[in-house]
């Protein structure tokens, strides 16, 4: 009876040590595709050239492949289409690989160019989720807030920011202005909050 719970114990662990083939595939489309920010384009891929991609039998295990095609098709990353035997990248899956690149981003950027980024937007108390939305991804990729509706960073996020809301909502309704700025009152707290 221990040796089971063990087992069973020593199996969850390894499982967690894996990386998800979905994960695998986002990371790999988001390398390869430069455009990704352009939405017109569809993002495309079949299961045998990743498969060839990533290796025939990834973990060693004969079950590993079937399973990892149906969590494919029931990724909300991913659409499969059966006539073409191809797996399209859906607006959710395109929202995570610009996350992933704009956190990416953030980290690689190894010198302050001595610009801000100024982020000023107005949007309608109609538009409440919209502007809570925009809110929650400036935090998220780094910005500062330092007015109600003015937010500033020392990075160029401007492309990226405009695909991920024009995918989550295509009626976005506000006006959102980027400026390029060389000072800003305050300048030395905000240097402070950004380790510049």
């Amino acid at each position: 009876m221990k040796k089971t719970k063990l087992r069973k114990k020593i199996k969850r662990v390894k499982n967690t040590n894996k990386e998800t083939l979905s994960k695998k595939i986002l990371l790999y489309l988001g390398e390869k595709s430069k455009e990704m920010l352009d939405l017109s384009v569809r993002i495309m891929f079949d299961f045998k050239s990743i498969r060839s991609e990533f290796g025939v039998n990834l973990y060693g295990n004969s079950y590993y492949l079937p399973r990892e095609f149906y969590r494919l098709k029931k990724s909300p990353y991913f659409s499969y289409s059966p006539t073409e035997e191809k797996f399209y990248l859906t607006e959710k899956g395109r929202i995570k690989i610009i996350e992933s690149v704009l956190r990416n981003k953030k980290m690689n950027q190894k010198r302050w160019d001595g610009f801000w980024r100024a982020i000023i937007f107005d949007i309608p108390e109609a538009s409440r989720n919209d502007r809570d939305f925009l809110r929650k991804e400036l935090r998220w990729i780094g910005c500062k807030e330092i007015q109600k509706s003015v937010w500033v960073t020392p990075f160029d996020f401007e492309k990226e920011l405009m695909a991920i809301l024009t995918l989550w909502k295509r009626d976005f309704r506000g006006n959102i202005q980027f400026l390029k700025i060389e000072k800003i009152s305050g300048e030395e707290e905000i240097k402070q909050y950004f380790n510049i």
